[in-house]
């Protein structure tokens, strides 16, 4: 053992000795291998001349092995996280707070080197510019690291927008592990995930805001289809629908149903006279004037030039001959621009159970004529009423 020759020379020659200290290596008989911790101290006379060596020795193998093996265990490590898909930094607990490792993925997301971030703290700086969204970051993961280190377990998933070295901003997940004394951390750049939700959040706007269109355009095709385009009430084909609806309803719970067929008064003279401009806003004004004193259940239709139309559901024959009576003075009374007054005759019908509705048609306009030959300006009933 060449460090005892070299003690006992130094001995011998009386330079001053100290205590030392060794580790060494020794091979056993069997061809084992034991590590030794070895102190060497000098035995002194009362004048200080050493005069001999005390030595002492401690088995240090299963320290020297465990040491080995947490290399080999943090080689491998770092060897599989430096392949992992994400970017994954390992920092230190310490109050130098330095980032001991980090691996390919890291730096490809951030690009920072290790000396522009060799601390927890720059990589803060860094990658969080903004002095006010840094203090929320630090306030949240902080408070998540405190929470992980008592536990010695995890800290809970957060998701930041992170500046890197090319100031471009992206949006990471942050997670992290708190392991003994150091604070594993990955790094998921899900920018692209967040640009294609945004896509298809404004895809799946502008796809309801064309379903919308398209649906206000159906309606207002459908309001067109079944609109008089003069006057803004029900056409024939709106009448023919609403009437098959009322008198299905009226034959299913025995309600009575009754029809008004209304005609203007020489409308051929008024549109000779005074232009068909003028006999079309007559036709406009009329059809006003009864709409504002109908029910919201009957129907104002146009049936055909200066006829028109009105289904009264829950009204039988004498109800709705005085109805009809109303509507005829409101137009008689009032007068019309550029024309004065205008009248109207109108015939009224009720429906009769199982009757054909064109029947029930033809009795109507048979009442109108009885009331246009009568005179005009006046209302005749149906004269096969039997209620």
């Amino acid at each position: 053992m060449d460090y005892f020759w070299r003690l006992a020379f130094l001995l011998q020659a009386g330079l001053p000795l100290e205590r030392v200290r060794y580790e060494l290596e020794y091979r056993c008989k069997d061809g084992s291998t034991i590590w030794c911790d070895v102190y060497v101290l000098p035995v002194c006379t009362a004048d200080g001349i050493p005069v001999e060596l005390l030595g002492m020795s401690r088995d240090i193998t299963a320290v020297k092995r465990a040491e080995s093996e947490a290399k080999r265990s943090e080689r491998r490590l770092r060897k599989m996280l430096e392949h992992l898909p994400v970017g994954i930094a390992v920092a230190s607990l310490q109050p130098d707070q330095r980032i001991l490792h980090r691996n390919t993925k890291f730096d490809q997301t951030f690009g920072w080197t290790p000396e522009e971030i060799p601390t927890h703290d720059a990589w803060f700086l860094r990658a969080y510019p903004d002095a006010d969204y840094r203090r929320v970051v630090l306030d949240q993961w902080g408070a998540g690291i405190a929470r992980a280190v008592a536990q010695q377990g995890q800290v809970t998933p957060h998701e930041f927008r992170v500046t890197s070295r090319d100031g471009t901003v992206k949006d990471i997940v942050i997670s992290g592990t708190v392991l003994d004394d150091r604070l594993i951390c990955s790094f998921v750049d899900i920018s692209e995930r967040k640009r294609f939700e945004a896509e298809l959040v404004q895809a799946r706007d502008a796809t309801e805001t064309a379903n919308r269109a398209l649906q206000k355009a159906n309606a207002e095709l459908q309001r067109l289809a079944v609109t008089d385009r003069l006057t803004g009430v029900g056409n024939r084909a709106y009448f023919e629908e609403a009437v098959a609806a009322e008198i299905a309803r009226a034959a299913r719970y025995g309600a009575p149903l009754s029809l008004l067929l209304l005609d203007i008064d020489h409308f051929k003279a008024i549109n000779d006279t005074h232009g068909h401009l003028v006999g079309d806003q007559v036709s406009i004004e009329l059809t006003g004037r009864l709409g504002q004193h109908l029910r919201e259940v009957d129907v104002l239709a146009r049936w055909g030039g200066e006829e028109f139309v009105i289904p009264m559901p829950h009204c039988g024959a004498i109800q709705a001959l005085h109805a009809a009576e109303k509507l005829r003075a409101l137009v008689a009374d009032r007068t019309f621009p550029e024309v004065g007054a205008v009248t109207m005759s109108i015939g009224v019908a009720e429906y009769q159970p199982h009757e054909r509705d064109n029947a029930w048609i033809k009795r109507v306009d048979d009442a109108l004529y009885a009331a246009k030959s009568g005179g005009r300006n006046r209302v005749c009933l149906s004269t096969r009423e039997i209620r």
